[in-house]
């Protein structure tokens, strides 16, 4: 199915957020969507699978012009989409997940489970996207759930696959596997459309290369007619910022000191886990998705509970201290999930800007809200992070997922902590937002701030990082200086226990 998109202009009240868009999609292509956060992408892709209206403009397939009265017109159409935040029910089960609101009704009306199973095990044989159909939803990892929503958009048969910021918090091995997964969709004759901002991975899988800014297509070329260079001047409208070198520093005393740590976690618990983070210091945590790395930050953090052990912070122990106090002891947290732990999306922006500010009385009268100084400070944020946003009294949701990224980053950092602790600090945001966050915290490493960075990006942990911390099975297998980090290195310990799998690699953070 050829899908083209002639003029298409989609207008939220007096914003423009894509401007006369004319785009064409093939059968059997890989055609990867680029630009900044805000440019236009998720919402014109949004636009062709009627979830948003366009003001103007054509969709059409085949050669026919279409005009979609909701999402399940377009899919039934043969469109199907995985958006950047899984819409998935987690009390559910997988198989029930996917069968929701297209289940097969047997002979005395009730839902055929049997028949829906024999035919996602072919879909899953087919196609190499396998997954135990009767796991609940909530206790999947996030490639797992990825392949859920891709299960169900196969599932319901779709010719056309948009899949936004599919790799964003993937690990290395799960998006070996998705891209494995999308070529076996490309020769099956499907066309496939990625937003991404990940310029290495589009070099990699893509065909077909389109670029937006602010709104408008600048550019769009099969991928052998271009360059990586070439695609990111388009994506900033200039040339990219140099890399950005860490600053010898010697670092202070001890900010978090971590002893003996134990987590409960189903199947075999995490830890015990001892290490420490100094001031003005970047230690980095590594590791396939599933060591523990959640259930640590969870417990550093206060979201859940320590079986044994110690976390002391600022010299007071706080393991048995609920989230907020922690975070008034001097704990800032960007969390992984912007958008069930980040933000509160009903609220406006100015509202999530001024959450958990230390300075309370700035912003309050008694029981009263002073919502002139809130919405001057989110201001600031909107200024400093380059957010983009209609204003502060915006609701956080009408955001793109870059955008709200940024706002949470913004207000976690300009706490000014002893302590931030950053989970993915630049999931799904631009190559130029992520230059930025990086050298934000950076300020804050050489200001004397200690950042305890969680990452699924291993080039980000080693660029960033001076120490590594590499997570197995629960454990810490093993640490590498920053300055003598690389993918090598820290990948091996990545796939062993054994703290000398690398022979120079130290033991010295191993409990």
């Amino acid at each position: 199915m050829r899908i083209d998109l002639q003029d298409v202009t989609v207008r939220f009240g007096p914003v423009t957020a894509v401007d006369s868009v004319s785009l064409g999609i093939k059968p059997g292509e890989i055609h990867a969507l680029l630009g900044e956060n805000g440019a236009g992408k998720s919402t014109l892709m949004n636009a062709l699978f009627g979830l948003v209206t366009p003001a103007s403009g054509t969709i059409s397939l085949d050669g026919k012009a279409h005009r979609w009265a909701s999402p399940q017109d377009a899919i039934a159409h043969g469109l199907g989409m995985v958006h950047q935040h899984f819409m998935l029910q987690e009390e559910m089960t997988v198989l029930e997940n996917i069968v929701l609101c297209a289940e097969p009704v047997g002979r005395f009306g009730f839902v055929d489970f049997a028949r829906a199973r024999s035919r996602l095990d072919e879909i899953a044989k087919t196609h190499g996207v396998a997954i135990d159909l009767d796991r609940r939803v909530g206790r999947l990892s996030v490639g797992e759930r990825q392949a859920v929503e891709i299960l169900k958009v196969l599932y319901r048969e779709a010719e056309v696959l948009i899949l936004d910021e599919p790799t964003a918090v993937l690990t290395p091995q799960e998006k070996d596997r998705l891209f494995a997964t999308l070529k076996s969709f490309r020769e099956a004759g499907k066309a496939i459309v990625l937003i991404t901002h990940k310029l290495d991975e589009v070099m990699e899988i893509a065909d077909r290369v389109s670029v937006m800014r602010a709104g408008r297509l600048v550019a769009s070329s099969s991928l052998a007619e271009t360059s990586k260079e070439e695609i990111a001047r388009g994506i900033v409208g200039g040339d990219l910022p140099a890399a950005r070198t860490r600053k010898q520093l010697s670092p202070g005393e001890t900010v978090l000191a971590v002893d003996g740590l134990t987590v409960a976690r189903r199947g075999r618990d995490v830890g015990p886990v001892s290490f420490d983070l100094r001031a003005g210091e970047i230690v980095g945590i590594a590791g396939v998705s599933g060591n523990g790395q959640a259930e640590l930050i969870r417990a550093l953090t206060g979201l859940e509970l320590v079986r044994s052990g110690s976390i002391t912070l600022c010299g007071n122990e706080i393991q048995k201290l609920d989230v907020e106090a922690r975070r008034q002891g001097g704990m800032s947290y960007i969390p992984e999930d912007r958008q069930r732990m980040g933000l509160a999306l009903r609220a406006s922006v100015s509202e999530n800007a001024n959450a958990g500010r230390d300075d309370a009385g700035a912003f309050t009268v008694g029981p009263f809200l002073k919502h002139g100084a809130m919405a001057q400070y989110a201001r600031s944020l909107i200024e400093r992070y380059r957010i983009r946003v209609a204003g502060p009294r915006a609701s956080a949701s009408t955001m793109s997922g870059g955008n709200k990224q940024k706002l949470v980053v913004g207000r976690e950092l300009s706490r000014n902590t002893p302590l931030v602790i950053a989970e993915n600090p630049t999931w799904g945001v631009d190559i130029g937002a992520i230059d930025f966050i990086h050298g934000e915290l950076m300020r804050m490493r050489d200001a004397g701030h200690a950042i305890l960075l969680v990452s699924t990006e291993l080039d980000e942990v080693i660029a960033l990082s001076d120490r590594i911390l590499v997570m197995y099975d629960g454990a810490i297998a093993g640490e590498v200086d920053g300055g003598e980090a690389s993918r090598d290195r820290v990948g091996a310990l990545m796939t062993s226990r054994a703290a000398d799998a690398l022979g120079a690699a130290s033991p010295g953070a191993a409990a």
